[in-house]
């Protein structure tokens, strides 16, 4: 099996497992909101699902949000450190797995040195602490992100990334 048929596989089941699990809970907060006006232009007319029951779990959508958006794209690397605990295990980013904050940090700043910005997180799915939440690129690579969260910060992290054919 292909990396990338696996990857879509993966993604699959995790998207179905979290709607399943979300859909047979109680109500769950589901908005639709327009993308962040800086972003608008990019990615028109898209907008922005988010599922969450609880004020905990949309506290850690915001908080993924702000690493993404204020610490990855702006190179924020203390505020990205404060997203994740110091033990964080990250698995899955381009066939990378680190183990520590610093590792993770390491590979962020290789990583970033592309420029490539995330702008727009389509879908943000929250059950107890676990989050799952799809990104899209300014160079139109897609991903899905799986984190579990300690006390705030990201514990686990799996990613799935999917590159434009």
């Amino acid at each position: 099996m292909t990396q990338k048929v696996f990857t879509r596989v993966v993604v699959t089941i995790i998207a179905t497992i979290s709607i399943g699990y979300i859909l047979s809970q109680e109500p769950v907060l589901v908005t639709a909101v327009s993308a962040p006006q800086q972003q608008q232009q990019s990615i028109s007319n898209q907008t922005e699902i988010v599922g969450a029951k609880t004020p905990q779990e949309r506290a850690n959508l915001e908080r993924f949000d702000k690493g993404t958006f204020d610490g990855w794209n702006k190179k924020n690397w203390t505020l990205y450190r404060n997203v994740h605990t110091p033990d964080v295990l990250a698995v899955g980013f381009s066939e990378n797995t680190t183990k520590g904050i610093d590792p993770h940090v390491q590979w962020a700043l290789e990583t970033a040195k592309s420029n490539n910005k995330i702008i727009a997180h389509p879908i943000k799915i929250a059950v107890d602490n676990w989050t799952v939440v799809t990104g899209i690129t300014a160079e139109n690579i897609s991903m899905v992100t799986v984190a579990r969260w300690e006390e705030g910060k990201i514990a686990e992290e799996y990613a799935f990334i999917q590159t434009p054919t």
